[in-house]
């Protein structure tokens, strides 16, 4: 199985189901309609760093809501980390967000991604980054958030994935250069 079959399965029997930990709204209620519409490409890297940034230069150029960037070549985790965060710093316009085998939901505390039956097809770990444009994001988080969707997260996961993101997008002028 490649690894996006892999995610798509992982989509539809996980992320697009509803969920008591959220309010009974899907882990992405996002996700089924995004994979309907073919506004979802999975890249296999051989070199995630180079394929993440050369995304990133590009993704505009996709036309999709998301991209995600897998590979079983899976860099050791304290390297990983600060290349996304390097990402999120050079790209201010898109999102990008990791995942990597060593820290996965069940460390983050996001039992509903792990209180599942859903098992991957795939034999091998693997690593992803998923990029997104940021504006869009902010945007389904504050719909999400006026739903209740938040009240199950952790408040560090919280932090991390909603308000930094939010205060990323509302810093953006200034890292364009513009003046206040």
């Amino acid at each position: 199985m490649s690894i996006a079959a892999d995610l798509r399965s992982w989509s539809r029997e996980v992320l697009e189901v509803a969920s008591a930990h959220l309010n009974g709204l899907p882990p992405c209620p996002y996700a089924k309609r995004a994979w309907a519409e073919d506004r979802v490409s999975v890249i296999e890297s051989h070199s995630i760093f180079a394929d993440a940034l050369r995304v990133c230069r590009t993704f505009y150029g996709f036309d999709k809501d998301l991209v995600v960037v897998a590979s079983y070549s899976i860099p050791d985790i304290e390297e990983f980390q600060p290349f996304v965060d390097e990402l999120n710093a050079v790209f201010p316009s898109t999102h990008c967000m990791q995942f990597h085998p060593s820290y996965d939901a069940a460390d983050a505390g996001l039992e509903f991604l792990t209180d599942t039956d859903w098992e991957s097809g795939v034999v091998e770990p693997y690593c992803m980054v998923f990029i997104q444009d940021l504006k869009a994001v902010v945007s389904a988080s504050d719909n999400l958030e006026r739903l209740g969707y938040y009240a199950g997260y952790p408040p560090d996961e919280y932090e991390t994935l909603v308000v930094a993101r939010r205060r990323r997008l509302s810093d953006e002028p200034h890292q364009h250069g513009a003046t206040d």
